[in-house]
C-alpha cells in the first residue's frame, strides 16, 4: 500500500475496511467465508494457538518473578495484558465471523448506494478518518513489538561480544523448556516469540480498526439520511419539489424510515457482537497503561522509549473506541435536529406522522451498547483518570 491510502483522494470503495482487512488477512482472521480453505483455517488455528501459548508463557514468567524481582515481573506482565486482550478479540472475531461478514457486506452495500456530491464528501471524510487512525494504531503497535525484539537482540549480542554468558533473551519475557533455549534451537524460539508479538499487534489493530470503521460508516449512513430528509421535506409552497407529488414524497418517506430502521438494527447487531470485546478493552487498558508508565519510571534509556510507545499504542486503542462511539452518538442526535428543522409541517398528514415518529425515535441517541457504559470520548477521559490513580497506587507499592 502506498501513502495515497491516507489521503481523501483515495477511492472510497478501496478504503472500505482497508487496514483491518489487511492485518487480519495476514493472520487469517478476517471474516470471509468464501475464501475459507483447509490451509487458511490451519494457518488461523496455528496463529491462535501460538498466541495463546505465548500469553501463557509470558504470564507464568511474570507470576514466577513477582516475589523474586518485581521490576522483572512487571516487564513481563505489561505486554502479556495486550497479548491476552488479543486472544479475546481474535477468539470473538472467529466465533462471530458469519455475523461479522454479513454486517460487512450490508454496510458496504449501503455506503455504496450513497452517491451524491454532498454524500461523497462525508464518505471521503469519515472513511479517511477511519483509515488514518487505524494506520496510526498499526504503526504504533508494530513499533512497540519491534522495539521489544531489538532490545532482546541487543542484550544477546552485547553479551556475546563481551565474552559473557549469553542470556538467551527472547523479545518477550517467557518461560520456555530449557531445551528450547539451547544454542542451536534458540533462533527458532526467538522467532516464535517475535512472531507472537506481531500476532498480538494484528489482533488488536484489526479488531479495534474494525470497530472504528463500522462506527465511521454508520456515521456516514446517518449523515446521508440527514441529507435525504432535508431534500425530501422541503417546503411544498415554495415550488422546490418539481415533479414530486405528496404521494411520491410519502412513498419516499416510507423508504427513508425503513432505511433508518435498518441502520438501527445494524448498530444493534454490531453492538451485540462487539460488547464483550469493548468491555475487555476498557477494563484491561487501564492496567496496561498504568503498568507501562510505572515501567517507564523504573527503567532508563531504551526502556523509557519502549514503554512510552507501548503506552501510546494502548491509549490510541482507547481513542479509537472513544471517537468511534462518539461519532455514532453525535450523528444520530443530529438527525433529530435535522428532521425537526425541516419544513415537515407543510406536508400531508401521513408524512407528518412519519416525521413525528422519526423524531421520537431519534430523541434517544444511538450508542454502541456495552455493559455499564457506552464507548465515547467522555468514557475515555474517565478511564484515563482511573489510570492516573492506579499509577499512583502501584508506584507507592513498588
Amino acid at each position: 500500500m502506498s501513502i495515497k491510502f491516507l489521503t481523501q483522494s483515495y477511492p472510497t470503495e478501496k478504503s472500505l475496511f482497508l487496514i483491518p482487512k489487511f492485518v487480519l488477512r495476514i493472520v487469517g482472521f478476517y471474516p470471509e467465508q468464501e475464501k475459507s480453505t483447509i490451509r487458511r483455517n490451519a494457518w488461523t488455528m496455528f496463529n491462535l494457538i501460538m498466541l495463546i501459548y505465548g500469553s501463557y508463557a509470558e504470564f507464568m514468567y511474570g507470576v514466577h518473578y513477582l516475589s523474586i524481582d518485581a521490576v522483572r515481573a512487571l516487564d513481563a506482565l505489561c505486554p502479556v495484558a495486550s497479548s491476552i486482550m488479543s486472544v479475546v478479540k481474535l477468539s470473538f472475531l472467529w466465533w462471530h465471523r458469519v455475523e461479522l461478514e454479513r454486517l460487512i457486506r450490508r454496510v458496504s452495500v449501503l455506503t455504496a448506494e450513497q452517491d451524491s456530491r454532498l454524500k461523497n464528501n462525508y464518505k471521503r471524510r469519515y472513511f479517511t478518518i477511519a483509515t488514518r487512525f487505524s494506520a496510526a494504531l498499526l504503526c504504533l503497535g508494530t513499533c512497540t513489538s519491534t522495539l521489544y525484539t531489538i532490545r532482546a537482540a541487543l542484550a544477546n549480542y552485547f553479551s556475546y561480544v563481551r565474552g559473557e554468558n549469553v542470556p538467551y533473551e527472547t523479545p518477550f519475557k517467557m518461560i520456555f523448556p530449557q531445551t528450547l533455549l539451547s544454542k542451536w534451537i534458540f533462533p527458532v524460539t526467538f522467532t516464535f516469540s517475535h512472531w507472537h508479538g506481531y500476532i498480538t499487534v494484528a489482533g488488536f489493530t484489526g479488531t479495534d480498526g474494525l470497530f472504528l470503521c463500522f462506527c465511521m460508516y454508520f456515521g456516514t449512513l446517518l449523515k446521508a439520511l440527514q441529507i435525504d430528509l432535508k431534500d425530501l421535506l422541503k417546503d411544498m409552497d415554495c415550488g422546490q419539489h418539481e415533479g414530486l407529488s405528496e404521494r411520491d414524497i410519502e412513498e419516499c418517506m416510507k423508504k427513508t424510515v425503513m432505511r433508518h430502521n435498518e441502520i438501527i438494527d445494524l448498530i444493534g447487531d454490531f453492538s451485540a457482537v462487539m460488547s464483550s470485546i469493548t468491555l475487555t478493552q476498557f477494563v484491561l487498558s487501564s492496567v496496561i497503561i498504568g503498568t507501562s508508565v510505572v515501567d517507564m519510571l523504573l527503567f532508563s534509556d531504551y526502556g523509557i522509549l519502549l514503554y512510552f510507545v507501548h503506552a501510546l499504542a494502548v491509549t490510541t486503542e482507547l481513542f479509537l473506541y472513544g471517537i468511534g462511539g462518539t461519532t455514532v452518538i453525535e450523528c444520530s442526535s443530529q438527525l433529530a435536529t435535522a428532521v425537526y428543522d425541516s419544513n415537515w409541517y407543510s406536508h400531508n398528514v401521513e408524512v407528518k406522522k412519519m416525521v413525528l415518529f422519526m423524531i421520537l425515535r431519534t430523541q434517544r441517541s444511538l450508542v454502541i451498547k456495552v455493559p455499564f457504559f457506552a464507548p465515547s470520548l467522555p468514557a475515555l477521559t474517565s478511564i484515563l483518570r482511573f489510570t492516573g490513580s492506579l499509577i499512583a497506587l502501584v508506584k507507592s507499592v513498588v
